[in-house]
């Protein structure tokens, strides 16, 4: 099985790269499940089939930099709710995974002696997510 790295790999929001990035958390859809059993399932098991799909949340954490634009295009977009394009590049693996998001949550800190100052956000994915 190939190994892929993670070093190199970007994510963009509204077209502005976020950058001092250490994370790009897991892309996390799921799905409800609908129960469908009846009188007449067979072997007395539940049936289930799936019922409307989720995109889930992607995690992002980093060193807070005021002046990089994609993190200044996240704390913008957390002010005014709105729903931007999300695109991740993995150069390793020659993929991307898209979708569309609104900054669910941003946090800048904590200030530690030793540490750097960090950030996070959550974005709130809505609709499919294209992985190609």
């Amino acid at each position: 099985m190939a190994k892929i790295r993670a070093l190199g790999t970007t994510i963009t929001f509204n077209s502005q790269p976020v950058g001092r990035l250490t994370s790009i958390g897991e892309i996390t859809p799921d799905s409800e499940e609908l129960d469908s059993t009846t009188l007449d399932s067979s072997g007395g098991y539940r049936e289930f089939i799936q019922g409307f799909k989720d995109g889930g949340n992607c995690h992002l954490s980093g060193y807070y930099d005021k002046a990089d634009a994609g993190q200044a295009a996240l704390i913008a977009a957390y002010a005014t709710g709105a729903t931007h394009p999300v695109v991740i590049t993995f150069p390793s693996a020659g993929g991307t995974a898209s979708f569309s998001a609104y900054v669910k949550s941003f946090t800048v800190g904590a200030a530690e002696v030793d540490g750097l100052v960090g950030f996070g956000a959550d974005l709130r994915i809505t609709g499919a997510v294209t992985v190609a």
